[in-house]
């Protein structure tokens, strides 16, 4: 009966500790939805404002340029947003009549019957919404997908002039929620603020045109920003754990569910397991109580009973592949086994007799180099009361040698004595097979040393990678330790490798697990620096139904080798000839892009074609076949041969092919055609291959010096006597020597004409670029000439990379700076940011603010005085702000009528006082403008430069703004406090 009141107490303690497990379950799981709730409404406030400005930036164009200027603002547009964003933008009337729309350049449609007078978009304006409107998703008439419309009002003077709409795609929206939550049990939506879906993660098709229930709470309190409940979706019927999160700055809703039955899977497992152990626990607990009551009640045969179960259980452990045993070590340091199976005999070569007085026996057969640590975790275990658990080698019976596994609980007597009671087996196979694994890796390590690779495992039990030490060294990256989950690994690997890494790795995991790992991918160093890898591997350990559990392979570094790869695509992509590699039966293997351009029938390529294939020539039948046999028959050819571009027009190419192996007649071949058809025409009456090179090199665009095998020279062009700045004509040269010509260079020049084969170099090319006379900058190649291994001269090729060089320049100049204000544009201050965000990770005493300004009712100068008028304020504002800052602040437009500005070593209250100072001068001096002085204010938000993310900064700094801006506008406020 006392048992049973205790075991109640107990299932009573594990329901309330079950219970909590699962609402501890459940808060955990509300606050990942509210946080993954809040990180997709920031994330679709971003593709908001994007639209956002894209429509302001469309419709002043098309109000300033019409439709004809407005193109390539539009085509932008496109290219501004993914893909498959935006299907459409039309451009209406104040009547509602279409004007413009994208659709419509691409389908055959009359867009005078497609109005849009009718729709809710085109109505809110007339009834005076004048800035970015979201309307209920409908299906498109013209493309007939779900579109969710985003509307501006076209106003000009202060008058609607009309309505541009975007249509964004659904599915697109759709496809973003889906990445989230790519399966049916979690779900994510954007919902309006009147309830009704824009998109729908699962059931998109079910939801668009649907609205959530009345009673969410979003609908019901407009003031709430965020929050969370439990409800059974009416779609699917699912209960699940919702979180959502507005959207800042729009009237949407960012929800998702998490499904209640997934989310406490493991927990009701973990609840289900504990209710079976706690269950077979309390029988078995209640069958001893049965079974002491009856050992009570029958005390009569306690004695024989007794006797009869000690000689079944001797039977039964004489069976056992080990032994059990009872070990005594007494106060005063003298052991004994008050008893031990049979096994004992096996094991130790020595039988129960004497024991029980004595176990000194049984320590004399333990190997000597184990003794000492037997006898210690002994003495270890006896003064903590823990577990004993030791490996260790003994000699038994016929002295041989074995690895025993002794485990033992302990307890102490009332005598104070240590009793165990524990078992030991045989484990010598054990740590046979484990010395041969370890002897199997360091012959597997040597292997590997050898081939300088380093070798990785990845556990997919526990998604866990573990990398070697050489691994570690190729990425000098030792602080990473050993083991990482794959995740972490999936950060160091180049960001465009991502994809094809994880496809190539997790291919292991599901498919066939005979089937090999390989791919090449880069891994990034500590210094920034990417190395490309090629990781092999296979699967070593499946489950019982055929699934991979583990992968085992190699990664080795095969950068150099890219980088051959690359350097071999670069050069043949650049070159002026035409490149193509054929193989026996004329099928083109592969070619370069100028190949491409002159051979290529419109939007496809030659590679994988025949020869035969191509319009090439009018007797190509034989002409072709002729070429390739003579080529095969000698190894190589060069000619002159007429063939059609895929103009069909006839050009003249100056051909070189090779056999890539001479020995095989079955060889590929390479093809270089180099177009002389300018030179053919203008040079078919010349006889002599000299007069043909002096054509051409006098038509080079720069200098050319070619000298012989003997240093003297034989051709040079008036380009380069110009810009090496030679006196006299280019013929008075021609048979100078190399050493006479760098005595009229000087030292200097000299230097320029450097050849990398003075000293018997290998270099085949060499390019250096100097500063020449008059200010201008040369670029020289030198290029050696041979045949058959044999050197025949060398060449110098001189241009004038002057204007090249100011044009990179002015470019970096203008992709930094927006050309309104002169301020740097968004990128370059961001950029900005980041340093200053680094800077406060090395140092982190240094103090950095952001300040985000705007000017207040911008808007309405734009509306009142035009955009022209808008652009001298905005520079005004621009003048005022770079004039208030100190030297070393920085200062940018992010867009419109917003900037920023980033102080450096500032504290909080002189950053304040920055801001002020700041505000006051904008209010206090009006801007001149053509329409006449226009007074204006600006609204700050300030915001603290800390932690690692950008986004996070720019979005404390801009809630602060809009704080400033609902409390009334021309006033400062501080991310983080309610003061202004």
């Amino acid at each position: 009966m006392a048992l049973a009141v205790v075991l109640g107490g107990y299932w009573i303690q594990l329901d309330l500790s079950h219970a909590a497990l699962v609402s501890q379950a459940e808060n955990l799981t509300r606050l990942r939805a509210l946080q993954t709730a809040h990180a997709l409404a920031l994330h679709t406030g971003a593709l908001f404002r994007k639209l956002d400005y894209l429509s302001l930036h469309l419709g002043e164009h098309w109000l300033k340029e019409g439709s004809q200027g407005s193109r390539d603002a539009l085509v932008r547009a496109h290219l501004a947003l993914p893909n498959d964003a935006l299907i459409g933008i039309d451009i209406a009337d104040a009547e509602g009549r279409l004007l413009y729309s994208t659709v419509g350049e691409k389908l055959p449609l009359e867009l005078e019957r497609y109005g849009i007078a009718d729709f809710e978009h085109f109505r809110v304006h007339l009834d005076g919404v004048r800035g970015l409107f979201i309307a209920q998703p409908y299906r498109g008439r013209m493309t007939g997908k779900w579109i969710v419309p985003f509307s501006r009002a076209l106003v000009e003077e202060g008058r609607l002039k009309g309505v541009i709409v975007m249509s964004v795609s659904v599915a697109h929206l759709t496809k973003a929620l889906q990445e989230l939550y790519p399966g049916i049990s979690d779900v994510a939506a954007l919902i309006l603020d009147d309830g009704r879906f824009l998109a729908h993660s699962s059931r998109m098709e079910e939801a668009m045109g649907r609205s959530v229930p009345a009673d969410r709470p979003y609908l019901i309190d407009r003031e709430r920003q965020q929050g969370s409940f439990d409800a059974t979706a009416p779609i699917d019927g699912v209960e699940r754990y919702y979180a959502w999160h507005r959207v800042p700055g729009f009237p949407v809703v960012a929800a998702l569910g998490l499904s209640k039955d997934e989310a406490l899977v493991p927990v009701r497992s973990t609840i289900r397991d504990s209710r079976i152990r706690s269950g077979l626990g309390s029988l078995v607990l209640l069958g001893a109580a049965l079974l002491i009551s009856q050992l009570w009640r029958r005390h009569a045969r306690q004695e024989e009973e007794l006797e009869r179960a000690g000689e079944r259980l001797e039977k039964l452990v004489g069976h056992f592949p080990g032994m059990a045993y009872q070990f005594l070590l007494r106060a005063d340091g003298s052991t004994s086994m008050p008893y031990c199976s049979p096994g004992v005999r096996e094991f130790y070569g020595v039988g129960p007799e004497g024991l029980q007085d004595s176990a000194m026996s049984i320590f004399e057969r333990v190997h000597a180099d184990d003794l000492e640590r037997l006898c210690e975790s002994i003495r270890t275990s006896a003064a903590q009361l823990a577990p004993w658990r030791c490996e260790f080698r003994v000699r038994g019976a016929g002295d041989r040698l074995r690895w025993l596994l002794g485990e033992a609980n302990p307890e102490r007597t009332p005598e104070g004595d240590t009793l165990w009671h524990g078992y030991v087996h045989d484990i010598t196979d054990r740590q046979v097979a484990a010395q041969k694994l370890r002897e199997s890796e360091a012959r597997l390590r040597q292997a590997v040393d050898a081939v300088r690779d380093g070798l990785w495992s990845w556990d997919l039990a526990r998604d866990r990678i573990a990398l070697d030490e050489r691994i570690l060294d190729m990425l000098d990256r030792p602080e990473l330790g050993s083991e990482m989950s794959y995740e972490e690994f999936r950060v160091l690997v180049h960001p465009a490798d991502r994809q094809r890494q994880d496809k190539a790795l997790r291919a292991a995991a599901s498919t066939d697990p005979d089937l090999p790992v390989a791919g090449d991918f880069r891994l990034g160093t500590a210094s920034g620096r990417w190395v490309w890898i090629h990781a092999r591997g296979s699967v070593v350990e499946a489950d019982a139904q055929g699934r991979p559990r583990r992968l085992v392979g190699t990664f080795s570094d095969v950068t150099a080798r890219v980088a051959a790869t690359q350097l071999r695509r670069a050069l043949l992509d650049h070159s002026v000839a035409a490149i193509a590699m054929i193989d026996a039966k004329l099928k083109i293997l592969e070619a370069n892009s100028r190949a491409e351009e002159i051979f290529a029938p419109p939007s496809t390529s030659i590679t994988g074609l025949k020869l035969t294939d191509l319009p090439l020539h009018k007797d190509q039948a034989r002409f072709i076949p002729q070429h390739h046999a003579t080529l095969r028959a000698s190894g190589q050819l060069n000619i002159e041969l007429p063939l059609r571009d895929n103009q069909g027009k006839m050009r003249w190419f100056d051909a070189h092919a090779v056999m890539l192996d001479p020995e095989d007649p079955g060889s590929d071949t390479v093809w270089t055609l180099v177009d002389i058809s300018d030179k053919h025409r203008t040079r078919m009456a010349l006889a002599t291959e000299r007069l043909r090179l002096k054509t051409v090199l006098e038509r080079f665009p720069g200098g050319v010096l070619m000298e012989d095998q003997d240093g003297l020279i034989t051709s040079v062009n008036r380009g380069l006597c110009e810009l090496l700045d030679i006196p006299g004509a280019p013929d008075a040269l021609i048979g100078l020597s190399h050493a006479a010509l760098c005595e009229r260079l000087g030292t200097e020049r000299t230097a320029w004409l450097h050849r990398p084969d003075s000293d018997h170099a290998t270099e085949k090319r060499a390019t250096v670029e100097v500063e020449g006379v008059k200010g201008h900058t040369l670029e020289i190649d030198w290029l050696p000439i041979e045949h058959g291994g044999r050197r025949l001269g060398r060449v110098w090729l001189v241009r004038d990379v002057t204007e090249r060089k100011e044009r990179e320049r002015r470019l970096a100049e203008l992709a930094a700076t927006d050309p309104l204000t002169g301020l740097p544009n968004r990128r370059s201050f961001l950029a900005c940011l980041d340093a200053a965000l680094d800077d406060t990770q090395r140092d982190p005493t240094r103090g950095s603010t952001l300040l985000m300004i705007d000017i207040d009712n911008f808007k309405h100068v734009n509306d009142t005085h035009g955009h022209p008028v808008g652009d001298e304020v905005l520079q005004h504002a621009a003048r005022l702000i770079r004039g208030s800052l100190r030297q070393h602040d920085r200062a940018g437009r992010l867009g419109g009528e917003e900037f920023a500005v980033l102080l450096d070593d500032v504290t909080p209250d002189t950053a304040l006082a920055l801001a002020e100072r700041l505000r006051h001068t904008v209010a206090d001096t009006p801007a001149a403008t053509t329409a006449g002085p226009v007074a204006l204010t600006v609204s700050l938000g300030l915001s603290g430069v800390f932690g690692r993310d950008p986004a996070r900064v720019l979005a404390d700094a801009d809630a602060a703004l809009y704080r400033a801006k609902r409390s009334g506008r021309n006033r400062v406020c501080v991310a983080g406090s309610a003061t202004e």
